[in-house]
């Protein structure tokens, strides 16, 4: 197999191009190689049911749009087109399949996102770097926490970031470099606001690297301005083009109606990076791990640690190799400034060179306090392993070619090189992969496909959808916003605001690390009261919120709620094997109107936004259209 220049590649950063798909690797063709690759993680959880896992709910006939706005927040509003798309893929696929679709799909746009991005010059270095970044420690302890929005925006962010690069560089007509990078992070932003972060500080040290190379240079006062007018431009486009989340979650954090006016220093401590290898933090993030909750079977557990030793040096020779054959260009330099700035950040609060750094930026920079969870920058340092890795290995290929004899200079000695340089291949791409062995190896078994008990659909068919005026609200117990359910393994977040056709009012209490709760909504904290003292009045108490039915899953300590039954207020409307649905004899439809329960809905800011959008958008298909 030759390793030629990469034209084809060129078009794969810009359109991903089946050419590339169909060239000549029709074995290790990018899209079914990384389709390959996603079989083989998720094989044994393609039968029929849900994954659940922490913070992975899914649940049928879910309301997706109604979940997001009212319990996630203005903050996730950049979701939005994607929770309609769910919603109208819904009425015609089940969502269980839903769900298997979504997981098959990341570490393939994972790999072919990374594929495009990098500078890679040969085919190798190229399927390195997508391998790399589909498939790592950081990606496989992410699926076992659930965090599968963050993951789609992780997906796209190389191209978002490259995407930035060109445009501040200019290397084609700026309109259409503008329109990419605005694009791309737009698409990053639908999935998940964290991810958005990455990118920013990806463009950032960009940016920062390229101001500088003009400054050093000496170049004339105008080309040093065109950099910082071009990063200026796309700050602007980009933020009209999003305003349809950016302006409803600046005015609720104007308002102070967001979780980050809550979040303190306790939640910096527990949500920081942990020492998951050999008790080193800064060891564990640069190994792509840390991931604050632990818990998981590491490569060190799976294999032996001096395995995984080794196969990180390896990497970490292919990286630091790469870094340096390219480091006269400004975009390695940016890259590495933004590996290092994500490394430092991941760290968090967890030692004393990053706790004072990470404590300051995120109070001078309020909606930094959304990264409690640290290691989530470790998404951008995999970015830079990835690209500089690509690049290592175009190294290492091409020193091997020059080793071995020419291709055409016999038939012997050209099938021995072409051996030799599939086994070249074969060892550069299975490294990630062995480093990540419980990934690849079906998560090691650690997730699985259930389904919901039937008495909870015989709950839900009970309840109805609550229509009508007199229809009340729903509570949720066991009041917890995580708890632990006997027909799904481990934790999951409440699953009843998808899966009850009513609206629900359920925990949003953390019970981790002595951090009670974020909610900020009254109907939240009256119900945590009363539950809380127990008094005679429950039933007032719950009416006066609107509580009309309450819901009690037999789960985790359901029996410290054995007292409904001694209630005259709460009589048994519904009885399953698994779930009991008590109605509130106090309940008045006339009571209305009720404290809010989730987070307000900034509804003017939400429509001047989603207009602000729709005219941006418009306006730069328009202009692009025209050239």
């Amino acid at each position: 197999m030759s390793e030629r220049s990469l034209p084809a590649v060129d078009g794969l950063r810009e359109r991903l191009p089946m050419s590339f798909v169909s060239s000549s690797l029709p074995l290790l063709a990018p899209f079914g190689y990384f389709t390959a690759l996603s079989l083989a993680v998720f094989f044994p959880l393609l039968e029929p049911g849900y994954v659940l896992s922490l913070d992975m709910v899914f649940a049928p006939n879910a309301d997706y749009v109604q979940f997001g706005l009212h319990t996630k927040g203005p903050l996730y509003y950049g979701r939005l087109p994607f929770l309609f798309a769910l919603d109208a893929l819904a009425l015609v696929v089940d969502d269980w399949l839903i769900q298997k679709a979504v997981l098959l799909a990341i570490p393939v746009l994972c790999g072919l996102s990374m594929t495009a991005a990098c500078d890679a010059r040969t085919r190798t270095g190229a399927l390195f770097a997508g391998t790399l970044y589909a498939v790592n420690p950081f990606v496989y302890v992410r699926l076992l926490a659930g965090h599968w929005y963050f993951l789609l925006g992780y997906a796209f962010a190389p191209l978002a970031v490259v995407a930035i690069d060109r445009f501040l560089a200019d290397e084609e007509r700026s309109l259409t470099s503008l329109s990419r990078a605005v694009g791309w992070t737009t698409l990053v932003s639908v999935f998940d606001p964290h991810a958005t972060v990455l990118v920013a500080l990806g463009g950032c040290c960009l940016f920062a690297v390229r101001a500088w190379d003009g400054v050093r240079s000496g170049s004339h006062r105008r080309s040093r301005l065109a950099v910082a007018r071009r990063f200026g431009t796309f700050c602007l486009a980009a933020a009209a083009v999003n305003a349809y989340w950016l302006l409803p979650a600046v005015v609720a954090a104007a308002g102070g109606g967001t979780h980050l006016t809550t979040i303190s220093g306790a939640d910096l401590t527990v949500f920081s990076a942990r020492g998951t290898i050999v008790g080193n933090v800064p060891l564990s993030v640069a190994m792509l791990y840390g991931f604050w909750r632990g818990g998981v079977t590491t490569t060190a557990e799976f294999l032996a640690p001096v395995v995984a030793g080794l196969l990180f040096a390896v990497l970490l020779f292919l990286v630091v190799s790469g870094a340096v054959r390219h480091w006269g260009e400004a975009r390695t330099r940016g890259v590495a400034l933004a590996g290092l700035f994500a490394f430092v950040l991941s760290l968090g609060v967890s030692t004393p060179l990053s706790e004072p750094l990470f404590e300051t930026l995120t109070t001078l920079v309020p909606p930094l306090r959304g990264m409690r969870d640290s290691q989530k920058f470790v998404g951008l340092l995999v970015f830079g392993y990835a690209f500089f890795g690509a690049r290592g290995v175009d190294g290492v290929v091409s020193g091997v070619r020059a080793a071995l004899p020419a291709l055409d200079s016999g038939r012997d000695s050209g099938r021995l090189s072409r051996l030799a340089l599939l086994a070249l291949v074969c060892l550069t791409l299975l490294t990630p992969l062995v480093y990540t062995a419980p990934m690849v190896a079906g998560l090691d078994g650690q997730l699985d496909s259930t389904t919901y008990p039937e008495s909870w659909h015989a709950a839900n068919e009970f309840l109805g959808a609550g229509e009508g005026e007199r229809a009340g609200r729903t509570l949720f117990l066991p009041w917890h916003g995580y708890l632990s359910v006997s027909w799904a393994d481990g934790r999951i977040a409440s699953p009843a605001p998808l899966f009850f056709d009513r609206p629900v009012v359920t925990s949003q209490r953390l019970d981790v690390g002595g951090i009670d709760t974020r909610a900020t909504d009254p109907t939240h904290r009256r119900v945590n009261d009363a539950l809380a003292d127990q008094t005679s009045k429950l039933d007032e108490e719950l009416a006066a919120v609107g509580v009309e039915y309450v819901i009690l899953a037999h789960e985790a300590d359901y029996r410290r709620y054995d007292s409904l039954d001694d209630r005259d207020a709460f009589s048994v409307a519904f009885t399953g094997d698994d779930i009991t649905v008590y109605e509130n004899d106090a309940y008045e439809a006339s009571s209305k109107p009720w404290p809010r329960a989730g987070p307000s809905v900034p509804t003017t800011g939400l429509a001047v936004g989603s207009l602000v959008s729709l005219c941006s958008i418009l306006a730069v298909a328009f202009v692009v259209r025209r050239r």
